[in-house]
């Protein structure tokens, strides 16, 4: 889909060649335009002669040179007045060029970097993102199938001098962490009744079935039982489906004692159970799996990047329903670590899911690192909005090094408070804790239940209820799930190896 290559000294030849100038640029009409195709550079005086293109940003304008030479249209855009955009200028700037190119219904867009000075990397890295998210559809269940949508190559220009293969690889590398996101989209944006915990096992087991150094194994209810999952079970008791504990694990041609775990939170649907949800947006509950959704997404990743540690995903696989056989308030659940876990509320459900996983995973597989992900709190989002995850940790390390990826990526976490003070919250009279504390700080007594079952492992927890979908007013991210955790773990590898 993306090519890297400089301007050629023949004649060009493309349906649509794409300029970026800012408004300075467009303000000195007497500039050289030496760094541009000489093809193309007629077309530019005319339309900033007319002084009616200002170059602000996302301005854009599609013309059509007097004479035949190769180049068929024109679009110019605006970029403002800053020498360097934000990450989500550029991908807005990249979701703007896709939309038109599908509205000129062309194949070959050629992006001249001319005018991008320094910036050309985080240009290419993140201008391409904001393609790639803008082609992504989800209309598996659509009756009426949309016109099929033609295959298009989007080719990067840079002068000769200006060449590195280092453009190159950042192609690659977004190509297959958005690959990665797409996958963590479709699943997410999967109906409850077609993702049940069954066929995301089913899924997984797919999808990965011909990938080297990535084996599969599932525990399935009687497994869970034999191995005493009690605060798992106890979540799945209302639903016909069955539970399950889904391990994706990588391993590295070279053998290494390097571990990482993945946690995603596999609630396919969240009713609340006994403690029912309002009827009203209860059908967004199809979105508490994102969790889940980003671990496979990032496994594909992690299978195209192939780290030199290994990695293990783990995805408890339930649904939450108001059964005969639900669990109710007030009932007592022994967890795999064997604490025992009084449940005030059976909507706070992914906890205990995510409890009995992270014990298990770090008596079976001791890593260095965890990471887990989940929609776990309706608290994070009324404390973060939609636009960043909560990231609450026991290592001041680690928490620094994803703020930094996270801000990197696209995918923002922001540290919170994890001080044993919020410990009493917890506090049960029936048994060790209780899975829910008062109504305030719901998503810090969250987390705080989670350190329970960590160990001594350092360990993170990414409250991602906010940022998982329908983010408002970032518009490259478009509707429904947003593909949330797989950038930031596609684009922390190389850190997380260092730590490791």
């Amino acid at each position: 889909m993306f090519q890297i290559a400089t301007i050629p000294r023949l004649d060009l030849n493309t349906e649509l060649f794409v300029v970026f100038v800012q408004e300075k640029f467009v303000k000195q009409r007497t500039k050289s335009y030496a760094d541009f195709p000489k093809e193309i550079r007629g077309a530019l005086q005319m339309l900033f002669s007319l002084r009616d293109f200002k170059g602000k940003l996302f301005n854009n304008r599609v013309i059509y040179p007097e004479k035949e030479n190769g180049v068929k249209r024109i679009l110019v855009v605006g970029t403002g007045e800053q020498i360097k955009l934000s990450p989500d200028e550029f991908r807005n700037l990249g979701k703007l060029v896709a939309e038109k190119q599908e509205e000129l219904s062309v194949k070959r867009v050629h992006l001249c970097l001319a005018n991008m000075g320094d910036f050309r990397e985080d240009f290419i890295r993140y201008f391409s993102e904001g393609i790639l998210f803008q082609k992504y559809r989800f209309e598996q269940f659509k009756s009426d199938k949309p016109s099929k949508r033609k295959n298009s190559r989007f080719i990067f220009l840079c002068n000769r001098k200006e060449y590195t293969p280092r453009f190159r690889q950042i192609l690659l590398e977004t190509e297959s962490i958005m690959n990665g996101v797409h996958i963590t989209r479709d699943l997410a944006n999967q109906p409850s009744n077609h993702l049940t915990p069954s066929a995301l096992k089913d899924y997984v087991k797919r999808h990965f079935k011909e990938v080297r150094n990535i084996h599969i194994t599932i525990l399935d209810e009687t497994e869970l039982r034999h191995k005493r999952f009690g605060a798992l079970l106890s979540v799945a008791k209302g639903s016909a489906e069955a539970p399950y504990l889904i391990i994706i694990h990588y391993k590295p041609v070279k053998k290494t004692t390097k571990k990482l775990v993945l946690v995603g939170k596999g609630v396919t649907f969240d009713s609340g159970g006994i403690s029912i949800k309002p009827s009203a947006n209860m059908e967004e509950m199809k979105y508490d799996m994102c969790g889940a959704a980003a671990v496979v997404g990032s496994m594909d990743v992690i299978a195209h990047f192939k780290p030199k540690f290994e990695v293990i995903a783990m995805i408890p696989a339930v649904e939450n329903m108001p059964g005969g056989k639900a669990s109710k308030p007030g009932d007592v659940v022994t967890a795999y670590n064997g604490k025992t876990i009084e449940i005030i509320n059976t909507d706070a459900e992914g906890r205990l899911i995510l409890a009995d996983t992270l014990a298990y995973a770090a008596k079976e597989y001791k890593p260095k690192i965890m990471l887990d992900f989940a929609t776990l709190t309706g608290a994070c989002v009324v404390a973060l909005g939609d636009k960043t995850a909560g990231l609450f940790s026991n290592s001041e390390k680690l928490t620094d090094l994803l703020k930094e990826r996270g801000a990197f990526s696209g995918d923002r976490v922001w540290p919170m408070p994890m001080d044993d003070i919020y410990n009493k919250e917890l506090e049960s009279d029936a048994a060790d804790l209780k899975n829910i504390g008062s109504r305030w700080g719901g998503a810090i007594t969250a987390a705080k239940f989670l350190e329970y079952f960590v160990n001594d492992i350092t360990w993170a927890h990414i409250d991602m209820a906010g940022t998982s979908y329908n983010v408002k007013n970032l518009d490259y991210l478009g509707k429904g799930a947003t593909g949330f955790g797989t950038r930031l773990i596609g684009r922390s590898l190389k850190q997380l190896e260092k730590m490791i």
